[in-house]
């Protein structure tokens, strides 16, 4: 049931934003931020205005959760699901940084700011799984 919520909600969002131009973003890649004390480490890819991504949100106890997301990209606007029902809307600023909202599947809103980060020196060996 939550999957063809998310799948209508991208359409949705994609179907609002055809007369924006599109154009690319530059969201592939490594990102970082925190959230309350957890580390998150982002690695998107991006096909066009399609985006996949694996999120890594490491918590002050050293515990790992990993995240499968996602979403689109419209001029400097993002948006990105997780199939949970977590739902990130965000701005990209000068492909360095990404700031926004994430709304929990609970409608908990949480402030979101991430930055580009190099990629780890075993980044290859880590790809995203199809």
């Amino acid at each position: 049931m939550k999957i063809p919520l998310l799948l209508c909600l991208l359409l949705a969002v994609s179907a609002s934003a055809v007369s924006a131009p599109a154009q690319e973003s530059g969201v592939a890649g490594w990102w970082s931020g925190s959230l309350y004390g957890s580390s998150i480490v982002a690695r998107m890819e991006q096909d066009g205005q399609m985006l996949t991504g694996l999120v890594t949100v490491t918590g002050l106890g050293g515990q790992k959760d990993i995240y499968h997301v996602a979403g689109a990209v419209f001029g400097d606007k993002m948006y990105v699901l997780h199939g949970a029902g977590h739902v990130f809307e965000g701005e990209i600023a000068g492909g360095r940084e990404i700031s926004g909202v994430l709304t929990t599947v609970g409608g908990k809103k949480l402030p979101l700011h991430a930055q580009r980060i190099p990629p780890p020196p075993d980044a290859d060996a880590h790809p995203l799984p199809d």
